[in-house]
């Protein structure tokens, strides 16, 4: 059993802290997606907020690590509405966490909206982020109070997909359930995205090892795969045909190339339907708070709803059975995102890879 590291930077460790379990409160209400009816009572926001947003002046940082490409068209549909400009950094999970960390304790912030797949540094790090209410963002008040947190709130309940390339993979062929992935025929063209840059990756690896045991993962292992260092890496290698599959992935990270008549499709797997909780909160020392107030809103308001799941391949907690268009999302099994570090430790030797 082997795996290479094509080209990869060396990650840092991954800080969790001893109480990373009371990340299980969030995760935990968030179990049930079955949520009638759908977000968005308010297609806009109180004119109070927009003019407090507008008074701010310049653009709002959006810290993420979901795909750029939705980030930036979603900041795109957001200026169009209220003509206030926004930017974005895109990070992996770990790396972004680490760098924001950094400079909120310099005193050097940058970002007013923070978003990872992960509820963990919400529940973890408290200080970084501001209480959220229906005062402060008013659509929240339409939101199942299942997806809200004290400081923040689940967005997108995101299925873990496989994506494969079309011209070596025939849609017939391509997997359809995880236990398919071992498939002989597989070994030597699976990339891997590495289970340690993110919270969610890690709570994959956990969803298999419960559910076909450890051996399953040294099957894996045993594909000869190699790893990438992020989705967003992962499938412009699979578009470029460098090899046939990545996983685990989320959709969105696929819809331009895909908009480009690249290569590339998408699967949705099953047995287990595994599901990553996007989390979103505003942070505590915002350099624009009431335009991340407005940007917070107006993603819970069916405008933003609709705009998210027409620009990328989005299941978004507030539309469940996707009657605004998102991807519907049915018997998932949520991630689990607070693992302990004994664990992260035993998943990785299954699959061959050295702990941190």
């Amino acid at each position: 059993m082997s795996i290479s590291f094509p080209r990869r930077k060396d990650l840092t460790p991954r800080r969790r802290p001893a109480g990373a379990l009371g990340a299980a409160a969030l995760s935990i209400a968030c179990l049930s997606l079955a949520v009638p009816g759908h977000a968005g009572a308010q297609a806009g926001a109180p004119e109070s907020l927009v003019k407090a947003a507008r008074a701010e002046g310049g653009a709002f940082m959006l810290y993420s690590s979901s795909n750029e490409g939705l980030s930036r068209a979603l900041l795109a549909e957001f200026e169009k509405e209220y003509r206030i400009k926004g930017s974005y950094l895109r990070l992996a999970q770990t790396p972004l966490v680490q760098r924001f960390a950094t400079e909120f304790d310099a005193k050097r912030n940058q970002a007013d909206v923070f978003s990872v797949s992960s509820p963990v540094p919400f529940e973890t790090n408290p200080q970084w982020f501001s209480p959220l209410n229906r005062e402060a963002v008013p659509n929240l008040a339409a939101w199942p109070s299942r997806w809200v947190a004290k400081n923040a709130f689940t967005w997108t309940t995101d299925i873990i997909v496989l994506h494969y390339n079309t011209d070596q993979v025939p849609q017939a062929a391509a997997p359809r359930k995880w236990s398919e992935v071992i498939d002989p025929r597989w070994k030597g063209k699976i990339l891997l995205t590495d289970p340690r840059v993110a919270d969610n990756y890690m709570g994959w690896l956990d969803g298999l090892a419960k559910r076909f045991g450890a051996d399953f993962l040294r099957k894996i292992a045993a594909q000869d795969v190699k790893l990438t260092q992020s989705g967003a890496s992962g499938v412009q290698m699979i578009a470029a045909g460098a090899y046939a599959m990545n996983f685990p992935t989320f959709p969105d990270f696929a819809t331009q190339l895909m908009a480009k008549k690249a290569p590339i499709a998408t699967q949705n797997m099953d047995e287990p339907m595994l599901v990553s909780l996007r989390v979103i909160g505003m942070v505590s020392s915002a350099p624009h708070p009431n335009t991340a107030r407005l940007y917070l809103n107006w993603l819970l308001s069916e405008n933003g709803i609709r705009a998210a799941c027409r620009l990328g391949r989005v299941s978004v907690a507030g539309d469940p059975d996707g009657k605004l268009g998102c991807t519907p999302v049915r018997n998932p099994e949520p991630l689990n995102d607070a693992i302990s570090p004994q664990r992260e430790q035993e998943l990785l030797r299954s699959i061959g890879v050295g702990g941190k």
